[in-house]
């Protein structure tokens, strides 16, 4: 079986998120796919059931123990090794289907650096989190007195989004994943996002760690898929302003950097002050490895 390995949210090999891909997945049983993802070992694999054609791009994304809806870093991997091949146009617009449902998906030509995908993320309602913070905070390895009280903890989807106030104390965490995912489990939460406002880069919004113990993922190094929520709850909280009357702004994200793996990825969100509509992340990859692998 033919996977090429990409890193994604970076152009240099060994940093961003490291994504497997398979380009001719058509065919192959869950099972398959899975195994596949374990062999592969990076946080997701996706796997390419159908496209590129007029109607778009079918894609299922497995972590090494459980397939998830969707992957914001694979995907940009997916669509860079498309275009890189010539199997996509570097620039234009396409869909994309995945048990998420159908996104937008826009190629960004980028010169000498190939494409950049930008991927609208799926939309999901903002909840109270249902389990105590500070049972949180002490499985992460932090205290109650790192959070930053001036922004919620909220939950979205299958994350728990957790603001900080200083980048020393994201870095300092040190998470006991089986406890936490034990935590997490019965409320269907797989992991925690934390993030703070305090950058390593003056261009940059927010920088953040994800720990993912639920779907086999420890430490997730650069992820699209919340990069894309974190952007709509900032605008939510006037952290990234929205113009009154409507429109767009756009933000970066750091993250990576306290696995020494740093990407960036650009978030882009629509809608009126205080009130996000849409959020779409954007980023770069390079295509490390291509080969064959034997299941």
């Amino acid at each position: 079986m033919q996977v090429t390995i990409v890193d994604a949210f970076t152009q240099q090999p060994g940093s961003g998120n490291r994504a497997g891909v398979v380009l001719d997945a058509a065919g192959l049983s869950v099972a398959t796919m899975q195994r596949v993802a374990a062999a592969v070992g990076a946080s997701e694999t996706a796997f390419l059931l159908s496209g590129p054609d007029g109607q778009g791009v079918r894609l299922r994304y497995f972590t090494p123990t459980d397939e998830i809806d969707f992957c914001g870093h694979a995907t940009v991997a997916t669509f860079h090794l498309l275009a890189e091949r010539g199997l996509l146009p570097r620039t234009g617009t396409t869909r994309l289907e995945c048990a998420a449902g159908v996104l937008d998906v826009e190629l960004e030509a980028m010169g000498e650096r190939g494409s950049r995908p930008w991927i609208v993320t799926p939309r999901l309602p903002w909840l109270e989190s249902p389990v105590s913070l500070e049972r949180v905070m002490a499985l992460v390895g932090g205290t109650v007195a790192m959070v930053d009280d001036t922004l919620p903890v909220r939950r979205n989807g299958h994350r728990l989004m957790v603001p900080f106030r200083r980048r020393e104390d994201l870095w300092g965490l040190a998470p006991r994943s089986n406890e936490l995912a034990e935590l997490l489990r019965p409320h269907g939460l797989s992991g925690v996002y934390v993030f703070t406002r305090e950058t390593r880069e003056a261009g940059s919004m927010a920088h953040s760690r994800y720990f993912v113990p639920g779907m086999g993922v420890p430490e997730d190094p650069v992820t699209g898929s919340a990069a894309g929520p974190l952007g709509m709850y900032l605008a939510m909280n006037g952290v990234l302003p929205l113009p009154a009357e409507g429109g767009t702004v756009r933000a970066r994200i750091e993250q990576g950097d306290a696995m020494g793996k740093p990407g960036r990825i650009e978030v882009e969100v629509t809608g009126k002050a205080g009130h996000p509509e849409r959020a779409r992340i954007g980023g770069v990859a390079v295509t490390v490895l291509a080969g064959t692998l034997h299941v």
